[in-house]
């Protein structure tokens, strides 16, 4: 069933009375549920095929091309991700492609895009999006019409394909923004959500300094803009931007750094820390109490640009609040939150970095040192393994996670349970693209590429969903933020339901 029309189903009746009704059975159901260990996984390939291309950075997203036809929307190049911190930066070699292809890789279209598109998430978002209700997703990106400069930032679009033949749909000016160092300028993002149900696409620039979000209806109308001046109150951006209706009215919220704000709008519902703190932080993560029936909110900070030594790593609650924090010094990097018990127990995971390399063989981080919290009582905690450059995944369908460890160039390629047993390994060179439930199979899927053009996707031939895990599927967070693994870093996303 298409986003859109799942949306529409949940508007027709209060929201929060039919989640919670799926969540107590799910409580219900699975109280007395066995849990399992690593020897009760078979973790099997479930589909393998070629693109027949050297793959460098290769993104993956469900997209759907009519009732009950789901596909694959493959976007990749021989570079790796091209990073646009000056001293990141590299010329591409390859130009961007396009493919969608059914789950068994059997090609129903190719297109490769223009010359100056650079294949780096900053430069060129994708987001695949019904904004205009018929059904099919169109697909949304970031072109640059001049086929000679790669940088030239006045010729960026906002372009629209048809997900069923790659045909063009529709250009449009891309918002002007603060154009200062290449870091600053290039930092786009493309998102989605409902308010009532109606569909509103969002485009957004900037995660440091000035930043802008904008807000779409149907046919290309603006329906709002928000522009957050360099000197604005409150934090930065982030590299992630989940969204989510964090206060359960039936209206969609992006988390734009700390910023809550409500897309129906674009007013803003409150901004963590906003008197003390303006930096920029790299997680930005809602986390689901299933106890409680609630969201809180998870932050890792990069930086306070203002220079204070503010807390690195805070959780917030439903109203903004800070629940508890720790750590008054370090560069956060990466990290999510996770589920491990039926009782709404949940684990909070960042790191820590010294210097970062980023080139044409991919990301270093150098001096890495893990922290792990309690999610909602931030008392600190070691984890059975490495989690490290892992992504949490539901493989067996229990509605709880495994950690698949195969995200970047420094990973073991192995799938862990949350005891840190081996459940299997992904194989030599493999990389992930995208962990979610996008094949009609019990459990979760990973769909991992490797450098030879080859495409695998892995599934738990033994997974069975339970009431739980149903109830994270049928959640309108868990089908935006599916869709969100060709826009910032945000495959990590759905571990906090």
């Amino acid at each position: 069933m298409p986003h859109s029309r799942l949306a529409l189903t949940f508007a027709s009746i209060p929201f929060f009375t039919c989640f919670v009704a799926v969540t107590t059975l799910a409580r219900a159901e699975e109280a007395d549920s066995p849990s399992r260990s690593a020897s009760n996984f078979d973790l099997q390939v479930v589909s393998e095929f070629s693109l027949e291309d050297e793959i460098g950075l290769l993104r993956a997203m469900p997209v759907w091309l009519g009732e009950n036809e789901r596909a694959l929307l493959l976007a990749y190049s021989r570079d790796k991700d091209i990073d646009p911190y000056i001293e990141m930066f590299y010329a591409p070699t390859d130009r961007m492609k396009f493919v969608v292809c059914t789950m068994d890789g059997d090609v129903i279209w190719k297109n490769e895009l223009r010359p100056c598109v650079i294949n780096g998430i900053w430069f060129c978002p994708i987001f695949p999006f019904d904004l205009n209700q018929d059904g099919v997703d169109e697909i949304y990106y970031v072109t640059n019409i001049d086929d000679v400069h790669l940088l030239a930032y006045s010729k960026l679009r906002l372009a629209a394909a048809d997900p069923r033949n790659g045909e063009e749909l529709g250009l449009w000016k891309w918002n002007p923004h603060e154009r200062s160092t290449l870091s600053r300028t290039f930092r786009n993002f493309i998102m989605g959500g409902y308010v009532r149900g109606e569909p509103v696409l969002l485009t957004g620039q900037g995660t440091y300094g000035r930043m802008s979000v904008q807000a779409w209806n149907p046919g290309m109308q603006q329906r709002w803009k928000v522009d957050i001046e360099d000197d604005g109150r409150g934090a930065r951006g982030s590299h992630q931007s989940p969204v989510v209706d964090y206060n359960a009215d039936g209206v969609d919220e992006l988390f734009w750094g700390e910023r809550c704000i409500e897309i129906d709008r674009g007013r803003t519902l409150f901004i963590g820390d906003e008197k003390n703190y303006n930096g920029h932080s790299d997680v930005i993560q809602p986390t689901y109490h299933w106890g409680e029936n609630k969201w809180y909110l998870f932050t890792a900070r990069e930086s306070g640009e203002d220079g204070s030594i503010q807390p690195r790593v805070v959780m917030f609650d439903s109203e903004g609040d800070r629940v508890w924090s720790d750590l008054e010094q370090g560069h956060m990097d990466m990290g999510y939150t996770t589920q491990t018990s039926l009782d709404g127990d949940a684990i909070a995971f960042t790191i820590s970095r010294g210097d970062k390399r980023a080139g044409p063989e991919g990301f270093f981080r150098l001096d890495v040192k893990e922290f792990a919290y309690d999610a909602f009582t931030g008392k600190r905690i070691e984890l059975p393994f490495v989690a490290y450059n892992t992504i949490p995944v539901d493989l067996n369908g229990d509605g709880l996670h495994e950690f698949a460890r195969s995200f970047g160039e420094q990973a073991d390629r192995l799938v862990v349970d949350r005891a840190g047993k081996t459940i299997g390994s992904l194989g030599d060179g493999a990389y992930l693209a995208m962990a979610s439930k996008f094949m009609d199979l019990p459990g979760e899927q990973i769909l991992c590429y490797h450098a030879d053009g080859t495409i695998r996707i892995w599934a738990d031939k033994n997974a069975e969903d339970r009431p739980r895990a149903k109830a994270r599927y049928a959640h309108p967070f868990y089908k935006i933020n599916q869709r969100m693994t060709g826009n910032g870093y945000n495959t990590p996303t759905l571990g906090g339901l």
